[in-house]
């Protein structure tokens, strides 16, 4: 079984680590993060303080906030909404 997160720093760690990211899918206001099971372990560390590079951890953290524009954007324009009509512009 994948291992998911909602939450954009775990991620980026996660994605910083050297996870292969493989899928994603809206949940509610968030995204869902998919990572492969092994994953759970490097999660673990996330909270226990496991050191990762600055410069990797922002460049994931860039890379997913990118990609969870293209997914709301997606997830909008297969609802038949956009960001005019959600705000009645």
């Amino acid at each position: 079984m994948d291992y998911r997160t909602n939450e954009l720093e775990l991620a980026a760690f996660l994605k910083a680590r050297g996870h292969k990211l493989i899928g994603t899918q809206p949940d509610g206001r968030l995204i869902l993060f998919s990572f492969p099971e092994s994953a759970s372990a490097d999660a673990d560390g996330y909270f226990a303080g496991t050191e990762v590079s600055a410069t990797e951890l922002f460049e994931a953290h860039r890379h997913l906030r990118a990609l969870i524009q293209q997914v709301k954007q997606h997830s909008q324009y297969r609802s038949g909404t956009n960001d005019y009509q959600h705000h009645g512009r």
